[in-house]
């Protein structure tokens, strides 16, 4: 989950985005849908838009596209998030 490999609590997020106590719960869950609103604060949380939290855009992305992409989002010094990301990884690729 994008929110655990960025090392987010739920509690944190909630609090980022202006909402109560157990709304990413309730949205992790499925048991509601977030306004567009909601939707874009989250996406910015996270620095990206809202068509890449939804993996709309990118679907038809070269290899190149691609490595650009993780590279970025891996361009970090944070052991604890590149941990988190090599485990992703790791998980992911038990196919």
């Amino acid at each position: 989950m994008l929110r655990e490999a960025r090392g987010l609590s739920q509690t944190k997020l909630e609090e980022r985005i202006g909402k109560e106590a157990n709304y990413i719960t309730r949205v992790e869950t499925g048991r509601i849908v977030p306004p567009l609103d909601v939707i874009v604060r989250i996406a910015h949380e996270f620095d990206m838009s809202v068509n890449d939290l939804f993996l709309v855009e990118g679907i038809d992305d070269s290899p190149e596209v691609l490595r650009a992409k993780i590279h970025r989002l891996v361009a970090t010094d944070d052991v604890k998030r590149l941990r988190k990301y090599y485990r992703l990884l790791l998980v992911s690729d038990e196919e």
